[in-house]
């Protein structure tokens, strides 16, 4: 597909998505939300594509928020609330896809940068970057449910800390607090975040999409019993394929060879 405010790499079996608005920061327009939702059903069902990075263009910003010029040119809850709606809906998209997703963030994370990076599910963060959720002190809050989604993940206490007081925080401050899963040089963030991406990328795509699935059911509020039979059914169904068989075989004869 052709996109206006993204660039796409495909490579071994990743797709590299990277926010490219440099003008404005990778500030996010309400063309780039069209373009992420096509896009994204594309990368969805592509058996070619394993896991997919999001980062921004340049090194000053992973994604600055919304494209101010656009989102305030809106006002009132009437015209808000379908706006806000529509990019809340995209996150909801990426939190739910069938594919590990990754937040490369490579610079400045601020408000719906935040809530962009907190709707993957996992962060990986330059030592140059900072993230806060600024939208307290602008006086609204968090638009495209992320405080939900912050809440959830990193606890009560910890996320209310950074959505109440809208510090900006550092990157290494962040992975105290849970919010980033690893910190990197910032000239080896791009190598480090392949190099775990391609650690999943080398396993089999249906089992991928069976664990991405099960914690999609645990989010959804799925009792951990109902969760588990469900995870016995889905091995049942893989159990005995050609492909499962030989990798046994081989292993076995592997272990009469020594």
């Amino acid at each position: 597909m052709s996109a206006h405010t993204l660039k796409v790499e495909i490579m071994d079996q990743l797709a590299i998505v990277t926010l490219d608005r440099p003008e404005v920061r990778n500030a996010i327009s309400f063309e780039m939300v069209k373009e992420l939702d096509l896009l994204l059903d594309k990368l969805d069902s592509s058996q070619e594509v394993k896991v997919i990075i999001f980062t921004g263009s340049g090194d000053q910003a992973f994604v600055s928020g919304g494209d101010l010029d656009q989102f305030l040119s809106v006002r009132g809850k009437e015209k808000a609330l379908p706006m806000l709606t529509k990019v809340g809906s995209l996150l909801s998209k990426i939190e739910k896809l069938s594919k590990p997703t990754i937040a490369m963030i490579n610079g400045a994370a601020i408000g719906g940068g935040c809530e962009f990076a907190t709707a993957c599910d996992f962060r990986f963060a330059s030592e140059q970057a900072r993230m806060g959720f600024v939208q307290i002190s602008m006086h609204i809050t968090t638009g495209w449910g992320s405080g939900s989604r912050l809440v959830k993940k990193i606890g009560r206490s910890q996320a209310l800390s950074l959505l109440l007081t809208g510090e900006v925080i550092e990157a290494k401050r962040a992975l105290e607090l849970g919010f980033v899963d690893h910190v990197f040089e910032h000239t080896r963030l791009r190598e480090k975040t392949l190099e775990f991406a391609r650690k999943i990328a080398k396993q089999p795509l249906p089992g991928i999409q069976a664990y991405m699935n099960m914690v999609h059911d645990l989010d959804a509020g799925m009792k951990l019993e109902e969760s588990i039979k469900l995870e016995i059914d889905r091995c049942a169904e893989m159990w005995g394929s050609d492909l499962h068989l030989g990798v046994v075989q081989a292993f076995l004869n592997k272990t009469r060879e020594k």
